[in-house]
C-alpha cells in the first residue's frame, strides 16, 4: 500500500532507557516507537563532495537519506530509523513543517555503528 508519494513503510525505533547493574544505558536497548509512510531520498553526488571536503577530504563509507514524512514532533534525533531489511539509520537531524504541519524530516545516516 502506498499513500501518494509515501511509497516507503519505515520503523522508528526509540532508546528503552534500560540500564545494567552499573546504572548505565544498555547499547542495544530499542523498542519500536511507531511505523511510517515515507519517502526516501538519498543524499546528491554535489551534496556528497562538499561533506567529503568539509572533513578535510576524507571520504567515510557512510550513507545519508532523508525520510519525509507526515507531521510527527514526537520524533528525535535520540531514535533510529529501520527498514524491513534491518537496515538502521541513526537519526542526525529532524526538521518539523511549523508553518503548515505537513511533514517531519528525517535526516539520518547509516554505516557507522547502529547499535
Amino acid at each position: 500500500r502506498m499513500i501518494g508519494e509515501y511509497n516507503r513503510r519505515i520503523e522508528i525505533w526509540k532508546p528503552t532507557g534500560a540500564k545494567n547493574a552499573a546504572n548505565e544505558p544498555l547499547p542495544n536497548a530499542w523498542e519500536l516507537h511507531k511505523r511510517k509512510w515515507s519517502r526516501v531520498r538519498g543524499e546528491t553526488g554535489m551534496a556528497t563532495i562538499r561533506a567529503s571536503a568539509a572533513a578535510g577530504g576524507v571520504n567515510t563509507p557512510l550513507d545519508r537519506y532523508s525520510f519525509r514524512v507526515n507531521y510527527d514532533t514526537s520524533i528525535t534525533v535520540a531514535m533510529q530509523v529501520r527498514e524491513r531489511d534491518g537496515t538502521r539509520y541513526n537519526i542526525l537531524s529532524v526538521r518539523h513543517d511549523k508553518a503548515n504541519r505537513d511533514w517531519t524530516d528525517i535526516v539520518a545516516e547509516t554505516g557507522g555503528s547502529n547499535g
